[in-house]
């Protein structure tokens, strides 16, 4: 298990703080504890808090008119969320859910701005961070733009590899749980044609699946799909 302090050093802009400031945040950091299911925050809540995963998962999305949710990304241990929130004090811009029982930090905004107004290399930090996930959203709108479902697919499946993945004997075993619905919901896409595109890549043995997870046994075969 990692300390409130280890686990700030995962997220770029405050690992830019000083050992002493990050202390400090860490000690004033809450341990918070999500069941499975749970809502963590809805769209347009006040956003006072950035939230760094500890244990389990988190689905981070948008929800529709139509009742269907747009998945934005599915989060596990060391990964952050709320961060948007947290730098400018508007409402949330999305929603968050635990996929499983998930233990989190959250770092209060008031402690934050009040080292972040200190400490210009942790200014420079947010801003780096910040244009990352501009260049994640410019990224995606170009998937949806030229690749087509499969390609989508296998990408994404590529993306959560590098990120969440761990090495087996077999392939890369995914961390974080996904349902089909999940992974349709992340490239645009339906259920149904998720299932059909998945099945596809298990016939060829690309990938397999146990319950909620997934395994890529053959990368350059999904790499294919995207060239």
């Amino acid at each position: 298990m990692e300390t409130a302090s280890q686990l700030l050093l995962k997220v770029p802009f405050l690992a830019a703080l000083s050992p002493a400031d990050r202390e400090r945040l860490a000690a004033a950091a809450q341990r918070r504890r999500f069941a499975k299911g749970q809502t963590i925050f809805h769209k347009d809540d006040p956003g006072q808090s950035l939230f760094i995963i500890e244990e389990g998962a988190v689905r981070i999305y948008l929800p529709t008119a139509q009742g269907a949710d747009l998945t934005v990304a599915v989060l596990g241990p060391g990964d952050f969320f709320g961060d948007v929130a947290l730098l400018d004090g508007r409402p949330r811009s999305a929603s968050a859910a635990a996929l499983e029982n998930t233990v989190a930090y959250a770092v209060d905004r008031a402690d934050f701005i009040e080292l972040l107004e200190s400490r210009p290399p942790a200014a420079m930090a947010v801003l780096s961070a910040v244009t990352r996930r501009l260049r994640d959203a410019d990224e995606m709108a170009a998937d949806l733009a030229f690749l087509d479902v499969a390609g989508r697919l296998a990408k994404k499946l590529l993306e959560l590899a590098r990120s969440h993945g761990v090495k087996q004997e077999r392939g890369v075993r995914l961390k974080v749980p996904l349902t089909q619905e999940d992974l349709a919901s992340m490239v645009g896409i339906t259920r149904e044609s998720a299932n059909r595109h998945l099945a596809n890549f298990r016939r060829r043995g690309l990938i397999e699946s146990r319950g909620r997870h997934f395994t890529i046994l053959d990368p350059d075969g999904l790499q294919r799909y995207i060239t």
